[in-house]
C-alpha cells in the first residue's frame, strides 16, 4: 500500500512540474506585457498580503516502524555460558497531522506559473503500539508510545494556475515542491521509563492540485524522507565484562507519508478577472 501510494506520489510531482514548466515556460512564449500588468495591479499590495496566500492543511500521516529488543546473562546452570534472547517487530502506525504555511514568490516563469520559496509548521501526534516486548515466550507485555514531532518546512516550489496569478478565473493549481525540515520530538514510553528529544533535519518531495470553488481547495501529497531513532537505550556490557545482565532497545521510525486536504481561507480576496 505504501509502495504504491510513493510511486503515485511521485509520477504527481513530476507531472505538476511537467506542466508548470511546459506552460509558456520558454523565453519566446513569456509576455512581458502580462507579467507587467500582474505585478503592476499588485503594486497597492491587495493581493501580496500573507493572508491571501496563508494555507491550513489537515491530513492523516502513514508510516512504518521497526523494535529490537535483546538481553544477554549468564546461564544459572553455568556461570561460564552467556545466554541470551533477542525480539524484533516492525508495525504500522496511522496519525491525524497538520500543516500551515505560505510561500513567497521567487521568480515569474510567465503570467500564470512561478518558482516560490514556501515556508510553515507541520505538527504530527503518533500514538504507537509496540505490541509484546517481553523476551519471554510465556509472558506477553505490550507497550505503547507517545511521539510529537514538530518540523518547520522550507522549500522551493513550482506553482501553475491560481496560486501563482491568485485570480478566481484561474480554477485549477498544479503545484511541486522539494525541501528541507528542520524538527523537533519529543516523546515516551506509556509507563514513563523511557523519554526522549531529539531535533534533526529532514527532506521531504510534495505534489499538489488545487481548485477554485467559493476559496481554493488542495489536495495535497508529502514524502518526509530517511528515518529517526526514537529509543536507543542500553543497560550494561555485553561482553558482561561489568555487569552480569545487559539489555538494550532500539526503535526506529521510517519514511513518513502524508496525504490531506487543504484550504486557503483569505482566497475569497483574490482578484477576478483575466489579463
Amino acid at each position: 500500500m505504501i509502495n504504491k501510494f510513493s510511486s503515485i506520489l511521485k509520477l504527481g510531482f513530476a507531472a505538476s512540474l511537467i506542466a508548470a514548466l511546459s506552460t509558456n515556460v520558454s523565453a519566446q512564449a513569456i509576455s512581458v506585457r502580462d507579467v507587467n500588468n500582474y505585478l503592476k495591479k499588485r503594486d497597492d499590495g491587495k493581493n501580496v498580503s500573507l493572508f491571501h496566500r496563508l494555507e491550513l492543511s489537515y491530513g492523516m500521516t502513514y508510516g512504518r516502524a521497526s523494535l529490537a529488543i535483546n538481553d544477554r546473562l549468564r546461564d544459572p546452570s553455568n556461570f561460564n555460558v552467556i545466554t541470551g534472547r533477542s525480539r524484533a517487530t516492525t508495525f504500522n502506525y496511522r496519525s491525524a497531522s497538520g500543516y500551515a504555511g505560505v510561500y513567497f514568490p521567487l521568480s515569474y516563469f510567465s503570467n500564470n506559473t512561478m518558482m516560490a520559496l514556501s515556508t510553515g509548521f507541520y505538527g504530527v501526534a503518533n500514538d504507537l503500539d509496540l505490541g509484546n516486548i517481553s523476551l519471554d515466550d510465556s509472558k506477553v507485555t505490550k507497550y505503547e508510545a507517545a511521539d510529537m514531532f514538530f518540523g518547520l518546512p522550507v522549500g522551493v516550489d513550482f506553482i501553475y494556475g491560481g496560486e501563482a496569478t491568485m485570480n478566481k478565473q484561474d480554477k485549477v493549481t498544479l503545484r511541486g515542491g522539494v525541501g528541507l525540515m528542520p524538527y523537533f520530538a519529543v516523546g515516551e514510553l506509556a509507563d514513563g521509563s523511557q523519554n526522549y528529544s531529539k531535533v534533526g533535519f529532514h527532506p521531504y518531495v510534495k505534489a499538489e492540485i488545487g481548485f477554485f470553488a467559493a476559496v481554493e481547495w488542495k489536495i495535497k501529497g508529502m514524502i518526509v524522507a530517511g528515518s529517526r531513532t526514537i529509543y536507543d537505550f542500553n543497560t550494561g556490557n555485553p561482553n558482561l565484562q561489568d555487569s552480569d545482565y545487559y539489555y538494550s532497545m532500539n526503535m526506529k521510525i521510517r519514511p513518513t507519508y502524508t496525504v490531506g486536504i487543504a484550504v486557503f481561507p483569505f482566497s475569497f480576496g483574490w482578484e477576478n478577472d483575466k489579463w
